[in-house]
């Protein structure tokens, strides 16, 4: 078990673990981190969900890249430089450590360094070239809800964020304290979250259609639909149909254009090409049936069974 150094004057405990050891993920696994937070709200922009910090607090992780966690951590000592070398801040930066909140144990934060006088903490992060449009207005979102889950945490008014985009662009930004968000919108999630969910072992709902699929049906089961269901059902109707609508009136645009191109394979306005129609080689196709029939062995060898999936299918009324 891990010992926290509690200081009387500061609104966290100071854990003691070394980051990316069995005991430090055993702590972060007791209350949720900040930068989990903005899965819970639903505003991660990596695609992470409350499922997947639900499942990761009980032991189960998504398939992670270490040399991701690799490279934020090579990068760390390099973005502390540029803060000394070019941020023209003169700051004494110290290592960062993981703390959890007194007043609010259901909520932790690593801080990647902090600064005196007064404290501060310090967030870096890396972005790729492509990804730098992100930051040019200002933090992103889910950074900012994880900086002002830091700040909970720390009960600092302001947080420095520093961004090194594509390997060559640093920019570097103070984040007020909003405590409006985080009194109203940020702590009353969390702590839904893990006393609703995670204490109370009840998954949250699946966000997206992947999550679903894994809600696995045993047993046929009727549920009469309330007005907000039978809505949905009409509106997902509607939509399909409209996408079929969609469809064959591309399909006739596409074959009204090809009829006007005849034998061309480019089409031209003024110039510029504005669409090619060209033939291509037919897609190559297996024949399993065949297999199976002539070497049922070698075709179950090399069968696999993927992973069961629901299907929605709407009923039509019948006409009586």
């Amino acid at each position: 078990m891990t010992t926290a150094d509690r200081n009387t004057t500061a609104p966290y405990a100071r854990v003691n673990v070394t980051s990316d050891t069995p005991e430090w993920e055993r702590e972060r696994r007791k209350s949720v981190g900040a930068s989990e937070v903005a899965a819970i709200m639903g505003l991660s922009s990596y695609g992470n969900t409350s499922l997947d910090v639900y499942k990761h607090k009980l032991g189960i992780d998504r398939p992670f890249d270490p040399l991701l966690g690799w490279i934020g951590h090579q990068s760390e000592p390099i973005i502390e430089a540029w803060v000394h070398e070019f941020s023209g801040i003169d700051v004494n930066l110290q290592p960062g450590f993981m703390a959890r909140s007194v007043e609010h144990p259901y909520l932790h934060a690593s801080f990647d360094r902090v600064s005196g006088h007064p404290f501060t903490t310090w967030q870096f992060k890396t972005a790729h070239h492509y990804s730098g449009h992100h930051w040019d207005e200002g933090v992103p979102t889910d950074i900012r809800v994880q900086v002002q889950a830091e700040m909970a945490v720390a009960g600092t008014p302001r947080a420095a964020v520093v961004v090194w985009i594509g390997g060559r662009e640093f920019r570097m930004f103070w984040e007020p304290r909003d405590d409006r968000f985080i009194n109203e919108h940020l702590l009353p999630t969390v702590q839904q979250f893990w006393d609703g969910n995670v204490r109370a072992h009840v998954p949250p709902q699946p966000s997206t259609l992947s999550e679903l699929n894994e809600v696995y049906i045993t047993q046929t089961v009727e549920v009469e639909a309330n007005d907000l269901a039978l809505e949905a059902v009409e509106r997902r109707a509607v939509l399909l149909s409209d996408i079929e609508a969609q469809q064959a009136e591309a399909d006739a645009l596409k074959l009204a254009i090809g009829n006007f191109m005849g034998t061309a394979d480019t089409l031209t306005h003024h110039g510029r090409k504005v669409l090619t129609f060209r033939t291509q080689k037919g897609r190559q196709s297996f024949d399993a049936t065949a297999l199976k029939r002539d070497h049922p062995d070698l075709a179950a060898a090399y069968t696999s069974q993927g992973s069961p999936f629901r299907v929605m299918r709407t009923i039509k009324e019948q006409k009586k």
